[in-house]
């Protein structure tokens, strides 16, 4: 069975402006302080890396039409669920997914637009490079944004140079990683320029605006830690994460393959996963409704940064890194993880 789309009342019929519509004075009414600036994070990673597919862990997207059909449906109903609640996804694609809408779900991207949501260029750069990444997007009919993600941390110092080159096309930078999500990634809840000699200080004549992803974790503790921790002086942002694997089909379909379904009475079954979010969000709705969190993309972020940037204070000390990898914190926070 294929994932059926979820039909909202509410729709936003327009894509996000370029420059974002966050108004950059918006404040919490009851402490005064400006918000977190709050993003839904959706990764696709390529299905093939250096001549290996299909890649371990990941659906042949652009391979088994079959496949798409079901994660893109799935995908769907899950930006119009966001959409409801008034958040904001990045949906970053990396090659092999823009091949496959490109190939099976031709409208996949525009549908996704249509509701207000953003496509990044998410990347490892293992066969193809960011700007093929981002190349691939438009050819699937796509508006990609100014967005590159997914870097590792031991590249993203040359990686700024290479950039240059890349200039206008990249402008933001986001989650940048270590192999494997490892114990000790960025943890920041705010954003700045990054330094050419150490890409987690601030050099006021930096080209790029990185924004830091706070805990990287699906858990109202971390978030509700994130709102305490706002701070005036800068902008304050976090992001959750989810990628379109853990939304599984049901188990028995003739036309999945066994590893891509479970029970549908299982956490992992695409509509419990949807509902699960769901539920997470209308716990962050009152958040947004108390004025401590805004929903917001990660260009009208960036769009916020740069109008309050001369105002910004960045002497915060070091980076806070985080003391556990991504699937031991998301486990500890009792998120539901995929098989």
């Amino acid at each position: 069975m294929r994932a059926r789309l979820l039909i909202v009342s509410i729709v936003c019929a327009v894509t996000i402006p370029a420059l974002g519509n966050v108004d950059p004075s918006s404040h919490n009414p009851s402490d005064d302080l400006p918000p977190l600036y709050l993003t839904i994070v959706i990764h696709n990673e390529e299905d093939m890396s250096r001549g290996v597919l299909p890649k371990a862990n990941i659906p042949d997207y652009d391979g088994d039409a079959n496949i798409m059909s079901h994660f893109a449906g799935a995908m769907r109903a899950f930006a119009e669920m966001a959409a409801s609640h008034g958040a904001r996804i990045n949906f970053g694609s990396d090659w092999t997914f823009s091949r496959g809408v490109a190939l099976h779900e031709p409208t996949f991207y525009a549908d996704l637009e249509s509701l207000g949501h953003e496509i990044d260029a998410h990347a490892h750069e293992s066969s193809i490079p960011y700007q093929d990444v981002r190349d691939e997007i438009a050819r699937a009919s796509g508006d990609p944004t100014h967005v590159a993600s997914g870097m590792n941390e031991e590249e993203i110092q040359e990686q700024l140079d290479a950039f240059d080159a890349l200039h206008p096309d990249f402008q933001i930078l986001w989650g940048i990683a270590l192999p494997g999500h490892g114990a000790g990634e960025c943890t920041a809840t705010w954003a700045w320029r990054p330094s050419r000699d150490d890409w987690t200080k601030h050099d006021p004549n930096g080209r790029y605006v990185y924004i830091g992803h706070g805990e990287l974790l699906n858990s109202m503790t971390a978030i509700r830690q994130a709102v305490s921790a706002r701070s005036a002086d800068r902008v304050n942002s976090y992001a959750v994460f989810v990628a379109p694997r853990e939304f599984l089909a049901a188990h028995g379909d003739p036309e999945m393959p066994e590893q891509w379904t479970a029970p549908t009475d299982s956490i992992h079954y695409w509509e419990s996963r949807l509902a699960w979010w769901d539920a997470f969000l209308s716990e962050i709705d009152v958040l947004v409704e108390g004025g401590g969190v805004h929903y917001a993309s990660l260009t009208e972020i960036a769009s916020v940064f740069e109008a309050r940037e001369e105002s910004l204070d960045f002497d915060f000390g070091e980076v806070p890194r985080s003391d556990l990898p991504m699937r031991a914190r998301n486990a500890k926070s009792g998120y539901p993880l995929s098989n």
